[in-house]
């Protein structure tokens, strides 16, 4: 049974893994801030020393972008020299790294079409920005690391598991509640099912060191996929019609986060792969009802 070290075990993707994995195949050891504060380097050493993972997984990080631009220092700390850290401890006692980067770091990128991980890129926000710097420093000294570029998520509500708003919970709640709901006409971006990213992680521990895009493709634009969501749940004609378009946001500098997984099914022999966004939506519905 290999050892999983995990970081962020009490957050949106820890806690799912942990749930999912632990106990079966893997023993996961997820300890809390108290156990491990990731931002001391001596103790992420002695905790590895201590513990000897396989492999360790770090998912912990401030995901929260608005936190992160008016939190720079901290965001630096936690979501850049944290993993550093974590990668050279896991380097130290000999154990596969793999870390939980952002889709966020081709947030300002505009050209048009699903992007590659060889695309080039300048984030214009600081939680893109220091999770690129992370990626890059972490591969310098330990070239076999996995580094997944994970895409927007979303769950359906479930017993005790921790949830926060995203697409397709917002979308429910507006329909229920009869209310309106816009989305952005100039952004593209992936949006996946937290189910089929918690599955297949356990498949990235043997991938070749390098940076993956990880999770749904997407060729639609935000408000497209919103509206045809609605429109094919049920062809409820009422609730598509609470979906609208914001004309305004990103109107100035379209923004295209959609990316292409065609390097990570390949390097995985077509093991790792994704349901494209609206089909997962869709299915997501279905599983609800």
């Amino acid at each position: 049974m290999k050892r999983i070290l995990l970081t962020g075990g009490s957050g949106f993707v820890g806690s799912r893994f942990l749930n999912r994995w632990h106990g079966q195949g893997y023993e996961v050891l997820a300890p809390g801030h108290k156990e491990l504060d990731i931002t001391d380097a001596d103790a992420v050493l002695r905790y590895m020393q201590t513990h000897r993972p396989d492999v360790v997984l770090h998912t912990a990080a401030i995901s929260n972008t608005g936190y992160c631009e008016s939190h720079p220092e901290e965001s630096y700390v936690v979501n850049t020299l944290s993993t550093i850290q974590m990668a050279q401890s896991a380097k130290n006692v000999g154990a596969g790294f793999v870390f939980f980067s952002s889709d966020q770091i081709y947030n300002g990128n505009t050209e048009t079409g699903l992007l590659n991980e060889n695309t080039s890129v300048s984030p214009v926000n600081h939680y893109g920005r220091h999770k690129l710097e992370a990626e890059q420093r972490v591969l310098d000294f330990m070239p076999e690391a996995v580094m997944l570029r994970a895409t927007w998520m979303y769950d359906i509500p479930r017993p005790g598991m921790p949830a926060h708003p995203n697409f397709f919970t917002n979308i429910r709640k507006a329909i229920s509640e009869a209310n309106t709901i816009s989305f952005a006409i100039h952004e593209h971006r992936g949006i996946t099912h937290i189910d089929e990213v918690v599955e297949q992680l356990p498949l990235t521990f043997s991938l070749p060191g390098g940076v993956y895009n990880y999770g749904a493709e997407n060729l639609h634009n935000t408000f497209d996929t919103a509206y045809s969501f609605v429109e094919q749940w049920k062809s409820n004609k009422v609730a598509s019609a609470s979906v609208i378009a914001d004309m305004e946001r990103f109107a100035q500098q379209p923004r295209n986060i959609s990316i292409s997984i065609a390097k990570i099914r390949e390097a995985s022999n077509g093991r790792i792969d994704f349901t494209e966004t609206l089909e997962g939506l869709i299915q997501s519905c279905v599983r609800m009802d």
